[in-house]
């Protein structure tokens, strides 16, 4: 009677034994390593990181990056919360900080965890996909998203940083967090432009009109959202 792979279902020889657990151990030892590369190389060469790295074989890995870059979203957003609760508590008087009190110690804090989470990667991918409508569709520049994707999720190890970094910041002074906030968030959108130069259009003149076009169709999607929620 013939064997298949429990794993894979694979048929076996009599005796073969599979070897696809084996592929799987060193795709992920590579995941691995890559993402450490890719970590490392964001701030010791991010021009070159960007360029090497985006392709649609590091799909995987643009999806653990923008899964850590929610993450670190999700943790600035409490820690913004919990400033400005601080700030509304301290700002009032002695007079009502008993109620405040009470009114900040029911924040939802982690009911705004998961939103922010839900939020941050669903925004992602809107945006990503808007610049693969304007890059590919418009632009004429590479039809793959993954690959546009990739590019993005790669990006946001700095953005990633800047918030985790903003965040711890924000509990020493405010206005420092906020800026390191703003050099973090000016930085990324440089590599965000310079990342749209491996995206298939070979005209650097057009470049800036992707990213500009990107972001306003973004901000008009961002604006309308916010209309129905509110």
């Amino acid at each position: 009677m013939a064997k298949f792979c429990i794993h894979c279902g694979k048929k076996l020889k009599e005796g073969e034994v599979c070897d696809c657990q084996a592929n799987v151990s060193v795709q992920t030892d590579n995941l691995g390593t890559t993402l450490l590369n890719v970590l490392k190389g964001m701030f010791v060469k991010p021009i070159d990181t960007i360029k090497s790295y985006t392709n649609e074989k590091n799909f995987n890995l643009a999806l653990i990056l923008v899964g850590i870059f929610s993450l670190s979203a999700a943790l600035f957003m409490l820690s913004l919360i919990k400033n400005l609760s601080d700030m509304a508590t301290s700002s009032m008087g002695a007079l009502t900080i008993y109620s405040i009190t009470r009114t900040s110690m029911e924040i939802p804090y982690l009911q705004i965890f998961f939103i922010s989470l839900i939020a941050i990667i669903a925004f992602t991918f809107m945006y990503t996909a808007l610049l693969y409508l304007v890059n590919s569709v418009m632009f004429k520049g590479d039809k793959s998203f993954k690959k546009v994707f990739t590019m993005y999720g790669i990006n946001t190890v700095i953005t990633s940083v800047t918030l985790l970094v903003t965040a711890i910041f924000m509990f020493i002074h405010v206005v420092l967090g906020l800026l390191i906030f703003v050099l973090g968030y000016t930085l990324n959108m440089v590599y965000m432009y310079k990342g749209i130069e491996t995206l298939g259009v070979k005209d650097e003149n057009k470049h800036g009109y992707i990213y500009l076009i990107t972001t306003i169709f973004y901000s008009i999607a961002l604006f309308i959202i916010s209309l129905i929620f509110s």
